[in-house]
């Protein structure tokens, strides 16, 4: 045989006619054409159900087709339908109809909210769907008597949608604090613009002298609308700063006056405002400030509403991850089995779990053996053996044959759970720059007092009846709402305009730890790499992987997914003769688990599997020892072919590394920040990544369990912090097991197609594909970082001249309540001047240097020996 060279070839005129990738080998037809078969699953039922229009919608909003759905997904059967999923999960509304919140796995793009919100016209007793998008939640409202829960999931299902219960109090907690706020900012600004319509009149010249009877009126009805403001919007900033003063107290000494947060000079500010101008009111002389403190007090609720709602997206992402986690499980006794919610399973009890299913909880195999997906806990990207007596986690995917475990953990005392409970820990702990803004405050309230009491004795002195104006004058002129809004306003607008990129920041003080970060610590599986097996190699015959893709089409385990993927089924249908139905021509499939496969194809017998188990009972027609041992060198899963009893070739199977992924680094190095790879992966894989990318070998770990991965990254920063530099730690993950890790390191960032576990700990969610957004993401915490610094500077300058301004008299009451907003408008100005987060992807335009121009990021060639 000679050795012959092949490239897979793309035509890149021919797109899939749903997701829009490239479509493979030669086209079929006129068409339509598709990427794989689960692109056309999808494609023909939207036509079948008549949603046709998604397509357009498409093109409108720019999105792909979607996640594919490669196999056919189970109903929902009873589950959602039970009498325990309807007392935990749903709720009876005053019309009778029931509502439930689905956490909806699968949904990306604005053609997801459009096919999920067209259930009512398709699902017999819905009347209302509502899907919000950032948050992947749906909202369904039936009428019992005419539909049912679980047929709304099996739609969405249909369309390759994963519905799960959103679990807990928590989420609803949070929900409901937000709201309450929410609501509480719309009184304020309410109240706010009747008061400046109110103002309005008396900036245009009505006064007491020219018209006493209706300017008094004006006045009192502007009293009585801004009190309404300062009592029920303002008691937000009074009450805390109760807190703070009590606390000072608690302490003692000067260590506890510049304790006092911003709350306290804000209180001070609004209060003295109002108190003047309440004053005025009643007195019948003075000027009035009332349009300012309503519109102030508006302004500063709407900021405290965005952090708040930050923090509750935040927590919802653990939910999303417990939603992932079965909800129900199957309970064996006496030989019988019955399906029981997961919360019911005590230790000891005997659960059965089928393939393709994910394990509901922490047990040890009691029967047989089974091969595990445990990706989301160890960051192994290919499958693991499990022998009987060997421990399962929840979270665990059953690749291999039935099994049954025996319930050792359940709910927050699994690993998971333990994982989890240990992140929700760490993220209570107060942001640094929140710190920073407290002490600021407590020295900002301690000078603007001092000051004004120095004011008031000076001008008692020089001209006692001015005393009591220049004071109130400097304490309003000097409320520190610029302040305040100075740094979480730039970082606010820094992280909406992220977010436009595909890029969403939980937390507001990310954006300044970025700009410091020295060192970035990667987990491989799915940040580097694709995260998903692909066939890398191919030595041999192309007709041998032809039948072997064509025998692993009907399984799902990955290695078998990523031969199928090569399926051709022009060229199978050149070898076999007449195919039509692809499950006509396979019979006698038999799996032999941690071993491979066997079966008949086309009247011809295929087995794939272990080159140790093909080799038993086939002759091989060249060298496989050496192919494997390349293979097995390169980090890859060397899978043998035999056809009628002749070993014909032997497959590498492995995770890609992404085409971006040494640009990225070399890019983090020449900005002085060094990459590790932290994995779970076998070491000599992660080697081999590492020489790929051109990584030191000593800055490449795997075999690293998640506690190790915490620690490793704990370790790292305690070493930063006692660095005179002080650099900060990156952490990028993608998975549960990379969630202790992600929490602790300064910035935990989770890279698109990660588990949902990722966004629990994760600082930074990127919700475009590849390392490209990580480079924008640096790049624009620099960008807000500069206007943070710059408002900070605007803000203290303007304090710190108003302030003297008022306490010299060069300005008055009046000309201090017209300057208080000023600053602020300065700073909002300030923030919205820089329209872009990033100024350019650093993804596209570095250059391919010479030194890895033969890196193959993307599966690369593939060298095939035989007939091709």
């Amino acid at each position: 045989m000679s050795d012959v060279v092949s490239d897979k070839r793309v035509d890149e005129a021919l797109e899939c006619a749903h997701c829009g990738l490239p479509v493979p080998g030669e086209p079929e037809g006129p068409g339509p054409h598709f990427c794989c078969p689960g692109c056309r699953a999808v494609y023909s039922a939207l036509h079948e159900a008549g949603l046709e229009d998604f397509y357009q919608l498409r093109e409108i909003t720019g999105a792909d087709g979607g996640a594919p759905v490669g196999e056919e997904l189970p109903s929902a059967g009873e589950d959602f339908d039970a009498e325990w999923f309807t007392e935990r999960h749903t709720r009876e509304l005053a019309d009778g109809t029931r509502e439930a919140e689905l956490y909806i796995e699968g949904v990306h793009c604005a053609g997801c909210v459009w096919i999920t919100e067209r259930m009512p016209q398709y699902v017999d007793g819905v009347v209302d769907a509502r899907l919000d998008l950032p948050r992947a939640r749906l909202t369904v409202r039936w009428e019992p008597e005419q539909g049912k829960l679980s047929k709304a999931a099996d739609w969405l299902a249909h369309f390759g949608y994963s519905p799960h219960p959103i679990r807990g109090e928590n989420s609803r907690a949070r929900t409901r604090g937000e709201r309450k706020l929410l609501f509480k900012v719309g009184v304020s600004w309410a109240l706010a613009a009747n008061v400046m319509l109110l103002a309005l009149a008396l900036y245009a010249g009505l006064d007491l002298a020219n018209d006493a009877a209706l300017a008094t009126g004006v006045r009192w009805l502007s009293l009585v609308l801004a009190t309404g403001s300062v009592l029920y919007g303002g008691a937000e900033f009074f009450r805390r700063a109760a807190v703070s003063i009590r606390s000072v107290f608690g302490e003692g000494g000067l260590g506890g006056l510049l304790k006092l947060s911003m709350d306290v000079p804000i209180s001070l500010g609004i209060f003295v405002g109002w108190a003047h101008s309440a004053w005025a009111t009643a007195s019948g002389s003075g000027e009035i400030w009332f349009d300012s403190i309503a519109v102030l007090i508006a302004a500063l609720l709407t900021a405290r509403w965005l952090q708040i709602r930050g923090r509750r997206v935040a927590g919802d992402a653990a939910d999303r991850l417990l939603s992932l986690i079965p909800t129900t499980a199957r309970r064996v006794r006496d030989g019988e089995e019955e399906q029981v919610p997961v919360e019911e399973l005590q230790i000891g009890d005997i659960i059965d779990v089928r393939p393709g299913e994910v394990v509901p909880a922490d047990g040890t195999l009691v029967t047989g053996q089974t091969t595990a997906h445990r990706a989301v806990l160890t960051g192994e990207s290919r499958p693991e053996p499990v022998k009987k007596g060997e421990p399962m986690h929840a979270g665990e995917t059953n690749l291999g044959a039935p099994i049954r475990l025996e319930v050792a953990a359940v709910g927050e005392e699994t690993r998971v759970g333990k994982l989890l409970a240990w992140v929700e820990e760490r993220s209570r702990k107060r942001a640094p720059i929140v710190q920073k803004a407290d002490r600021l405050g407590g020295i900002f309230v301690l000078v603007t007092v001092f000051a004004a009491l120095v004011t008031g004795l000076v001008w008692w002195q020089i001209a006692p009846s001015e005393a009591v104006a220049h004071v109130v004058a400097l304490l309003v002129v000097a409320c520190p709402c610029a302040l305040g809004m100075a740094t979480p306003l730039a970082l606010s607008v820094g992280v909406g305009q992220a977010a436009r990129r595909g890029i969403y920041v939980k937390h507001d003080d990310v954006l300044e730890a970025l700009a410091q970060v020295s060192w970035v610590v990667f987990d491989k599986t799915g940040t580097l790499t694709r995260g998903e097996m692909a066939v890398t190699d191919v030595v041999g015959s192309a007709e041998a992987v032809q039948l072997a893709a064509a025998l692993e089409s009907q399984s799902n385990h990955p290695i078998a997914r990523a031969l199928a993927a090569e399926l051709d089924a022009q060229k199978l249908r050149e070898r076999v003769g007449g195919l039509q139905n692809l499950r006509d021509i396979l019979s006698d499939t038999v799996e032999h688990a941690g071993k491979g496969i066997e079966g008949v194809v086309g009247g011809r017998k295929i087995c794939v599997g272990k080159p140790d188990w093909i080799a038993e009972t086939a002759v091989s027609s060249f060298s496989v020892d050496e192919a494997v041992a390349q293979m097995t060198g390169r980090g890859h899963t060397p899978v043998a072919i035999s056809v009628d009893g002749k070993l014909e070739a032997v497959v590498g199977i492995g995770d890609p590394i992404r085409d971006e992924s040494a640009k990225f680094l070399r890019e983090l190095e020449r900005r002085g920040v060094q990459p590790v790879i932290l994995s779970g992966d076998h070491p000599e894989v992660v080697a081999h990544v590492a020489s790929e990318l051109g990584i030191d070998a000593r800055f490449a770990h795997g075999g690293v369990s998640p506690e190790g991965k915490a620690a490793f990254v704990s370790d790292l920063r305690e070493r930063q912090q006692q660095d005179a530099s002080g650099g900060r730690i990156a952490m990028v993950g993608d998975g549960v097991n990379d969630a202790a890790a992600l929490q602790a390191a300064d910035i935990g960032i989770a890279v698109d197609g990660g588990a949902e576990a990722s966004l629990v700990a994760a600082d930074v969610f990127m919700t475009r594909p590849g390392l490209e957004p990580v480079y924008e993401l640096i790049e624009g915490s620099h960008r807000v970082m500069k206007v943070v610094h710059r408002n900070l500077s605007m803000s203290a300058g303007y304090n710190a001249i108003a302030v003297a301004a008022a306490a010299f008299g060069l300005i008055g009451p009046l000309i201090a309540a017209v300057a208080m907003p000023l600053s602020s408008v300065a700073v909002v100005v300030s923030s919205l001047v820089q329209t872009s987060f990033a100024e350019k992807s650093y993804g596209n335009s570095l250059p391919a240097h010479s030194d890895r121009a033969g890196h193959r990021g993307g599966g690369g060639h593939r060298v095939l020996v035989g007939d091709a």
